[in-house]
């Protein structure tokens, strides 16, 4: 965190007469070490600050790291009156903002407070740190990773027909807590048969029944961070066209991962699956992305698709997740979260990614 906060102070060259103040909950949890939902984040050249309430005032102090923790009485003091206290205290005079975290008119309120001469947004100033993950950061989704590779295994047991898509996705998601996962990385897609057809579907009370594909969309988080992990089966005996479909699926994921090293853009790794897919009898029905950056955020950068041109560098965690989507028919996802090093690729998650019959 220290080290990301110095970058950060260097990358954005703040000097003794400026500051940048920080909304984003998550950027906050990577700055500062807080990881509660209402706080605000103050930089200067020489001070940090973070102002929360009394409702995270002990979390605070407890977890922030070299940060002044201020409690703000909400009653009393508005924001804005606070920031600008602390920027006159600190002889600043020129602010740098968070643009895409905070709404218009919420930034309008705060600046009628504020006496600083010049104010400027900045985007992605923190994102660009994050995109390059250290050691422990990977380990971290390393073991998200490995909750949910052991989850699913617990789960596979119970997959019988006329269990139903709630039933399985609650147990994935009990499985999950239980092996210590702090939330869930996201909402479970679990879906059947045709319903498979729904990139995000939500699951139901439809019945599994012999034959069905069952396709399971879910991670675990530790530590605040993400994974993400997608595995298509079928119930029973698998036929032609599941199978075709299903390899099809492998080879454009497969396609993607070879192709990954330091220095590609994700739009070149997008194009080597969607090769694949579109030199095949189902290309109007594939997905129009391939994956995403992975961290404190379920997405975040480097994206990969059409027009993504930020480059894979090390220490980047992204995911690869080709699928092909046929109404009425269902649909085949496979994903996997990879870490990428000079030394070369690691796939984090283990479950076996082969057509299982359940």
């Amino acid at each position: 965190m220290k080290n990301a906060l110095n970058k950060l102070k260097l990358n954005i060259k703040l000097s003794g007469n400026q500051a940048f103040i920080i909304f984003n909950p998550v950027n906050i949890t990577y700055l500062s070490g807080f990881t509660g939902h209402a706080a605000t984040l103050l930089i200067t050249a020489e001070s940090n600050f973070l102002i929360t309430d009394y409702r995270y005032f002990e979390q605070a102090q407890s977890q922030a790291f070299e940060i002044d923790v201020i409690c703000r009485d909400r009653a009393n003091q508005n924001l804005g009156y606070l920031v600008n206290k602390l920027l006159v205290e600190n002889a600043v005079n020129g602010l740098y903002f968070e643009a895409d975290h905070i709404s218009f008119s919420q930034w309008q309120g705060l600046l009628q407070e504020m006496s600083v001469d010049d104010v400027q947004p900045l985007s992605r100033a923190i994102e660009d740190l994050r995109y390059f993950k250290s050691e422990d950061e990977i380990n971290h989704i390393q073991k998200a990773a490995s909750i949910a590779d052991q989850a699913l295994e617990n789960m596979l047991p119970l997959v019988k027909a006329n269990v139903t898509e709630r039933d399985l996705a609650t147990e994935l998601e009990y499985q999950m807590s239980l092996l210590g996962s702090e939330e869930m990385s996201f909402a479970t897609i679990l879906v059947f048969a045709e319903r498979s057809a729904l990139p995000h579907g939500i699951p139901g009370n439809r019945k599994l029944k012999n034959g069905d594909l069952i396709l399971i969309d879910f991670g675990a988080v530790h530590q605040g961070y993400h994974s993400d992990m997608t595995r298509t089966y079928v119930y029973g005996k698998a036929n032609e066209q599941q199978k075709e479909i299903h390899k099809l699926v492998s080879i454009a994921q497969q396609a993607a991962i070879d192709a990954i090293e330091v220095g590609v853009t994700g739009e070149f790794l997008f194009r080597q699956s969607e090769e694949v897919l579109l030199a095949s009898p189902y290309a109007k029905y594939r997905g129009e992305g391939l994956g995403h950056g992975l961290g404190l955020d379920l997405h975040e950068f480097p994206f990969m698709g059409k027009g993504c041109d930020l480059k894979i560098e090390p220490g980047c965690v992204i995911t690869i997740e080709p699928g092909i989507y046929i109404p009425g028919w269902g649909g085949v996802r496979i994903e996997d979260d990879i870490t990428v090093s000079k030394d070369g690729i690691k796939i984090l998650n283990k479950a076996p990614r082969e057509l299982l019959e359940l």
